[in-house]
């Protein structure tokens, strides 16, 4: 079986979906997609990622430097990961806004794994607790939410696919999913499809004639540099209607870092491979 990378596509995915303030009746629809597979990493692996993103939208522009993501596999096969960015918004009426933008916690939990023996389905799910910046909420509201995403993958010879469905509180039900084809021992590729839809009504929003679905495309690559660092980039964009909840542009960029620690006393140190988020 060829070389596969871990984590999926979920950072590509939520900088993908970036949004302006949004609370119900305002006119901005409540989105969020949670792409992952059903792979954690062994006990004691992981990975932290440093990263760029860019979005542009009928809002403005958005810049995500530098966006942060790490993670680790802890017993019995759980994932738990942690990403979060400094947010600059250039709003098309002139204004500026600089802050740590929408952060998220997630605990990954495998109830069949794919990487078992005479095993090549796998599923999981994964509890989100997402923090928004308040560039991301109107005055007043809240800004803690959780999400709930449920995993499948399905493994072959020479490539797997993956995707996820679920829940959003503020709103939002999704499903997503992905390719991923090793071309190479040093390159993989991965393209992605999403859909949103918004849960919550809105006067505003309908009467403006804003879209409560949403269609995103995605496509990326990773560069396995050496056994414990890799490349990544992704360019992607929204297909559905072009709206004030739409993003006709986004790129991300980066680089991840595999690590290795001691879980569980001596024998039980992981490989140490590499995953981009």
């Amino acid at each position: 079986m060829g070389r596969f990378i871990g984590g999926a596509a979920v950072a590509a995915l939520l900088l993908v979906l970036a949004r302006p303030a949004s609370a119900q009746g305002t006119g901005a629809r409540q989105f969020g997609v949670w792409l992952d597979d059903a792979t954690v990493s062994p006990p004691g692996e992981g990975w932290a990622t440093f990263g760029v993103g860019y979005v542009r939208a009928s809002f403005g522009e958005q810049w995500d430097a530098p966006s942060l993501d790490a993670g680790i596999g802890i017993p019995p096969k759980i994932q738990i990961s942690v990403s979060a960015p400094f947010t600059r918004v250039d709003y098309t009426d002139g204004t500026t806004t600089r802050s740590m933008g929408d952060a998220y916690g997630a605990v990954k939990m495998t109830l069949l794994d794919p990487a078992d023996p005479d095993r090549s389905f796998g599923l999981a799910i994964v509890p989100v607790v997402e923090f928004l910046s308040s560039s991301s909420v109107a005055e007043g509201e809240g800004r803690t939410y959780w999400a709930l995403a449920v995993p499948v993958e399905k493994r072959f010879e020479s490539f797997r696919t993956y995707g996820s469905v679920g829940y959003y509180s503020r709103g939002s039900g999704f499903a997503a999913g992905a390719v991923e084809v090793p071309v190479s021992e040093r390159v993989t590729v991965t393209g992605t499809l999403s859909f949103a839809h918004s849960l919550e009504d809105d006067p505003v929003a309908d009467a403006e004639g804003s879209s409560g679905s949403r269609w995103d495309l995605s496509g990326g690559a990773v560069y396995f540099l050496n056994p414990k660092a890799t490349l990544y980039a992704s360019v992607g964009r929204t297909i559905s209607h072009i709206d004030v909840n739409a993003a006709s542009f986004a790129f991300a960029a980066g680089v991840s870092f595999g690590f290795q620690h001691r879980i569980g006393g001596p024998g039980r140190t992981a490989t140490g491979t590499p995953r981009k988020p």
